[in-house]
């Protein structure tokens, strides 16, 4: 279903959206190293689903996209 054309749908996702919006945010919190407090993960979530409502549908996609850049240790 595309949420964004159709106005009686605004703002829902439909079961296997969902799916793919916790697959992505599932897979993202469990590769990174990076801590997830309860702010930083809200805001992962909103980027995704963000991200899914304009348009890029695909879970690799988002997942390249968002997936956060390991920190290169400083040399001396």
């Amino acid at each position: 279903m595309d949420v964004l054309r159709d106005p009686t749908h605004i703002g829902m996702f439909e079961p296997q959206d969902l799916d793919i919006l916790q697959g992505v945010f599932t897979r993202l919190t469990a590769t990174n190293a990076v801590r997830f407090d309860e702010a930083r993960a809200r805001s992962l979530a909103r980027s995704i689903i963000t991200l899914y409502r304009h348009g890029v549908r695909d879970p690799e996609q988002l997942f390249d996209v968002l997936q956060m850049p390991v920190p290169e240790a400083k040399q001396a």
